[in-house]
């Protein structure tokens, strides 16, 4: 199993009318519960967490975010260090930069499972 961030698009205020856009994968469900949950906790980390939704105006806290994730980390992360700040700098930050950058003010929500 794995952990995706899921995005999708609102079509009006009805939250049950929307439209799935694209799932990003995030980590492996091992390495998710080994490391990222620790760090996210030590990092305290209110957006980019499992069962949480945000939304695309939120996206430059979640870059913060996964920036203090990533220095953790670093650190801490022990022998998946390398696939986690991978995964933050190569994959997760471009990808939520330019979705802000193209969609910013659009209604996008973004969830993490």
């Amino acid at each position: 199993m794995s952990v995706s961030l899921t995005i999708s698009k609102w079509i009006d205020s009805d939250r049950n009318n929307r439209e799935f856009i694209v799932d990003i994968p995030v980590s492996f469900q091992s390495v998710w519960n080994r490391v990222w949950k620790t760090a996210i906790i030590a990092c305290d980390v209110q957006l980019f967490k499992s069962c949480n939704v945000f939304t695309t105006e939120q996206i430059p806290k979640v870059l913060e975010e996964l920036s203090r994730i990533y220095n953790w980390v670093q650190v801490n992360g022990g022998e998946d260090t390398s696939y986690i700040t991978e995964r933050i700098r190569d994959e997760l930050k471009p990808f939520l930069i330019e979705f802000y950058q193209e969609h910013k003010g659009e209604n996008y929500r973004f969830s993490v499972g």
